[in-house]
């Protein structure tokens, strides 16, 4: 997928960037427009592109479909074809080839005291020269700095661009100036002020919104580079199955998955109504023989896998994650190849190799068992601007001829899962106390926050950094997952899964997999010094426990690639003082 002097992988797409995102560009800045836009330039159909996973579209999507972005190779369209549509943004630049002052002006009428050029080159030099402010809010509305009001105060004079002096230092020192009736403001004490909201949702294309669509949230001017500009919501699954492979490819099936998913909820799924639904999505005849020569037992099973539902009661889709990887470290579950031939096997875990470690203080046995093959499968739903604990989310789906569709992402890897042999964790000292307090306190139950997660979670930073050391794998490379069961108020068990993965058919080499050998040495090498840190005293005299513990960059707090709770939940010293 590719801009003007921009290539974007699709992987990067989904997990840093998606629509409302400001992309820069060797012509500028701009911005990405909605993912229906992409479908519309291409002529094609969303389906065509289509990643299934039921589990995930049922249980966290509310029945949605997810569509992978194509790109320029599989459409057979030269790399430096741009397929994706975006337009330039910010509108306004700042042209710094003039002295004593630079001209901050709008890019379609050109910087003034420039000699006049093409209007194509007037474009080009705009979008090299783009002002690198920008004002958003909350609500996730993005838009240009109001040059005018903030110069002027609400009025204007006509003029269409300043004169900016000052600047280097600090952000007090630039004085914005209209040429016209000479009006001034301190951008310095603009840049800490609050401002009306606009309301745009910048994706959408155009200039700002209507005042009929005006935010009453209060926006902030910010960098266009900024961290918390746009932050991507993701939702992902992993694929977890353990049923014969033949069946698994049959009931992949988009059409057949389709009516067994409207018919199973009702119960009004059968083998005689699974058979009628088989021939009319036109599966082959020797599928369906297949079919009617499994045991239904054996069919309902595998359907209640890839729908996402079970015997047990599962409150989430990591419930239904924790319980297969436990199933599948106890028994062990043979590769189960991929439904399109030639991408590597969905997932595999081979019993032989998982192994018990106890641990240093020998409180514990840690059961390693490793994940040599797995498929991730990762969705943007939305994104945040500014501040996450307060700030609206705002949906990436799209809608097409009626169905709802979410951005996303194939991945392929391994893995290591981690969690107790036999016994339950038991937390003791001052800071599980604080940790469990704080839980129970928490209005909205936060499983982050409860003592468990947060040891799990803390171990899980540890190893992140042991791993790296002789993985050929970086720490930002090594993701996390960190499971926490409670059901009827108890903790009904926790682990962690760390992998790796990447987008393409060969997944990775076996890094991760081949330490689980030599798990001791990366259990002790991740405890080594869990109780000091080189910024203590000031990483060890945290204030009181809240959403942060102790943990600083120094000791426990990894990429945000690597940490799927924004490295929130963490506490060196609740490890230190329960050591497995």
């Amino acid at each position: 997928m590719s801009r003007p002097y921009q290539e974007v992988r699709p992987s990067q797409f989904v997990i840093t960037l998606g629509p409302g995102s400001i992309l820069e560009t060797g012509s500028g800045p701009v911005v990405l427009k909605t993912v229906d836009t992409i479908f519309n330039e291409i002529g094609r159909n969303p389906q065509d592109f289509e990643i299934v996973d039921e589990r995930l579209s049922r249980l966290e999507l509310s029945g949605a479909r997810i569509a992978r972005v194509p790109t320029n190779a599989e459409l057979g369209l030269p790399s430096d074809r741009t397929i994706y549509p975006t337009h330039g943004f910010p509108f306004w630049s700042l042209c710094t080839q003039h002295r004593p002052h630079q001209v901050l002006y709008e890019a379609g009428s050109g910087c003034p005291e420039c000699p006049p050029v093409s209007p194509q080159q007037r474009m080009e030099k705009a979008g090299r020269e783009a002002i690198r402010f920008v004002q958003a809010c909350e609500n996730g509305h993005l838009d240009e700095v109001h040059w005018h009001g903030l110069v002027h105060e609400g009025g204007g004079c006509g003029t269409k661009h300043y004169l900016w002096h000052g600047g280097g230092r600090a952000l007090r020192l630039v004085r914005i100036e209209c040429p016209r009736c000479h009006a001034t403001a301190n951008f310095g004490q603009a840049y800490a002020k609050s401002w009306r909201c606009s309301g745009r949702i910048v994706e959408h294309g155009g200039r700002p919104a209507p005042a009929t669509a005006r935010c009453v949230q209060k926006a902030r001017i910010v960098q266009r580079g900024a961290a918390n500009l746009r932050l991507s919501l993701l939702q992902s699954a992993l694929t977890i199955v353990d049923m014969p492979t033949r069946l698994h490819d049959i009931l992949s099936d988009r059409s057949l998955m389709g009516a067994v998913g409207a018919l199973h909820p009702l119960g009004l799924l059968d083998q005689v109504a699974l058979m009628a639904g088989a021939e009319r999505a036109g599966l082959p005849q020797d599928a369906i023989e297949y079919l009617k020569q499994t045991p239904w037992s054996e069919i309902s099973k595998a359907v209640d896998q890839l729908l996402g539902v079970g015997s047990t009661v599962r409150s989430s889709l990591h419930d239904d994650e924790f319980d297969r990887l436990r199933q599948a470290a106890t028994c062990g579950v043979p590769a189960v190849p991929h439904p399109h031939p030639g991408s590597p096997p969905l997932f595999e875990v081979r019993q032989d190799d998982v192994r018990l470690v106890q641990g240093p203080d020998r409180r514990h046995r840690l059961r390693v068992a490793p994940v040599s093959r797995l498929r991730m499968v990762m969705v943007q739903t939305g994104y945040q601007r500014l501040d996450p604990q307060k700030a609206q989310k705002v949906s990436t789906a799209f809608d097409w001829n009626g169905t709802t569709w979410y951005p996303g992402i194939e991945l392929f890897g391994e893995g290591v899962f981690v969690d107790l042999a036999g016994d339950s964790l038991t937390l003791g000292g001052s800071r599980a106390n604080q940790w469990n307090e704080r839980f129970m306190s928490d209005p909205d139950g936060d499983p982050s926050l409860h003592p468990v997660h947060v040891w799990w979670h803390t171990l899980s930073h540890r190893l992140l950094r042991a791993l790296s050391v002789d993985s050929g794998y970086s720490s930002a490379a090594i993701r996390e997952r960190v499971y926490l069961s409670v059901r009827d108020g108890r903790v009904a068990g926790s682990g962690l899964l760390l992998y790796t993965v990447q987008p393409g058919g060969d997944g990775t080499l076996g890094g991760l997999v081949a330490l689980v050998n030599r798990f001791e040495n990366v259990l002790s090498h991740a405890l080594r010094d869990v109780d000091s840190c080189s910024n203590d005293p000031l990483c060890q005299e945290a204030p009181s426990v809240g959403a942060d513990g102790v943990a600083c960059y120094s000791c426990l707090l990894a990429s945000e690639t690597s940490c799927e709770h924004r490295n929130q939940g963490l506490d060196r010293l609740l490890l230190a003082e329960n050591l497995p």
